[in-house]
């Protein structure tokens, strides 16, 4: 079995799970958006804590300012990251995050300034180096990425820190 072969089977773990929860409604629509903006993360590191301890091929992990050699750290921080995510999904589309706001707030925050934030910027700082390959002869670049990186990966991902901050610290306010 490859590599892709076992993504693939761990999408489809995920997204049986995802199908489950989003049948059963608990979630408001905040909620439901505020779980889709983790599932990015979810879907790019679908093997990587694997990989990273199993495959003696593995070039290791490099992500916005995350740049981990293979073995043993790439399991603990991006199965961290992924862990941490499909937790903070699964509660928030559950409606029962009372007690992990501030958790998802640090989460978010990371992802926030190890992850999105410099992926965006990079891409801003340096639009020509950016592209995006969708089969042999289509590929986008430039300004678009980064709106395209803005909407499905960062965007959320600001969105989610925000969210997250605002019902961590809500409560503290008003006593």
């Amino acid at each position: 079995m490859t590599w892709l072969h076992f993504g693939y089977a761990l999408l489809g773990l995920y997204m049986i799970w995802f199908t489950i929860l989003l049948f059963k409604k608990k979630f408001s629509r905040a909620l439901l958006l505020f779980g889709i903006a983790h599932i990015p993360y979810l879907l790019i590191n679908l093997v990587a804590p694997f990989r990273g301890i199993m495959d003696p091929d593995y070039a290791g992990y490099s992500f916005g300012l995350l740049n981990l050699p293979q073995g043993p750290l790439v399991p603990l921080v991006v199965g961290s990251i992924v862990v941490s995510c499909l937790v903070i999904v699964s509660k928030a589309w559950l409606d029962q995050m009372e007690k992990l706001w501030k958790f998802s707030f640090v989460v978010d925050l990371f992802l926030t300034i190890a992850i999105a934030g410099p992926v965006f910027i990079g891409i801003l700082i340096d639009p020509a180096d950016a592209s995006i390959q969708l089969g042999e002869f289509l590929t986008i670049s430039g300004y678009v990425v980064a709106l395209i990186i803005l909407g499905i990966f960062s965007g959320p991902t600001f969105y989610a820190c925000f969210y997250s901050w605002k019902k961590a610290f809500r409560s503290q306010g008003a006593t």
